[in-house]
């Protein structure tokens, strides 16, 4: 029985894996906006970004807005932003903040969320079968062609 249940973990595991990097967006989040009909393509989904401006351990209410090639949005930090989240050609963005006439700007990189929801069901393996779990870490490593690729989290950290 206790195997049945290893078995169904893994099975469930790799099911999440392959289907769940883009979380949907967030009610309540301020959602980017495309800039052309173009900017569309190869979307896979909204992904909800936690956006905020910082010094230090103290989050500031900053006005912040983002910009890329393809879409952007302006918000109050700390905000939850729902940005799109791209199966092919993922944008670079680059945010701005202004808090008390200080302004800085931080440009960041679309991480691989794909390869983020393996590695995370990956680690659920091991806890549940080590010997599974690396074989299973093993056999879901690296960049896959179908991978998502979006922001979950942008701070900008003031000095």
């Amino acid at each position: 029985m206790k195997s049945l249940s290893i078995v169904a973990a893994l099975a469930a595991a790799v099911a999440i894996a392959g289907c769940t990097p883009v979380k949907g967006p967030t009610a309540g989040g301020i959602t980017a906006s495309f800039k052309n009909d173009e900017a569309k393509s190869f979307v896979a989904g909204m992904q909800p970004a936690k956006a905020k401006a910082v010094r230090g351990e103290k989050t500031l209410p900053a006005d912040c807005t983002i910009d890329s090639t393809k879409f952007a949005a302006s918000f109050k930090s700390p905000a939850t932003v729902n940005l799109p989240a791209y199966s092919k050609d993922p944008v670079p963005v680059t945010v701005s903040c202004t808090f008390e006439d200080e302004t800085k700007t931080v440009v960041f990189k679309p991480k691989n969320l794909s390869a983020q929801a393996r590695a995370g069901s990956a680690i659920g393996v091991a806890i549940l079968c080590p010997i599974c779990g690396v074989g299973y870490a093993a056999a879901t490593a690296g960049k896959k062609e179908n991978d998502i690729h979006g922001f979950s989290s942008l701070t900008v950290e003031f000095d």
